[in-house]
């Protein structure tokens, strides 16, 4: 055992010589403890905490297929660029032409 440890002790405010400020200040723990632990005070926190567990799950998955989208996006516009460079006849044109940026994506780099 450890003989360092102290113990808390709530000293009773209608004790003689007692600070009577100490005594308001414990009044409203005991009704806290009460609210604390009645079924409906549970219940009650356990659906905000669902709720608010919800809510960020939703942000995420939004956040996801956004970052999807646009990766679906970006592919679509890779696959455009190829069939439009291999379209091209001579073999240095098709090279200059892969080489250049999509003019969609410097637009929307610029924004």
């Amino acid at each position: 055992m450890n003989p360092n440890l102290q113990t808390i002790k709530f000293s009773n405010p209608e004790l003689p010589g007692q600070d009577a400020s100490q005594g308001d200040l414990l009044e409203g723990w005991p009704r806290l403890s009460v609210l604390l632990s009645s079924q409906t005070t549970l219940v009650v926190l356990a659906i905000l905490t669902t709720v608010v567990l919800m809510l960020a799950f939703h942000q995420i998955v939004l956040g996801a297929v956004e970052q999807g989208r646009l990766l679906q996006q970006a592919r679509n516009l890779q696959g455009e660029a190829f069939l439009r460079c291999q379209g091209l006849r001579g073999a240095t044109e098709r090279d200059h032409c892969l080489r250049q940026p999509h003019p969609i994506a410097l637009t929307e780099a610029r924004l």
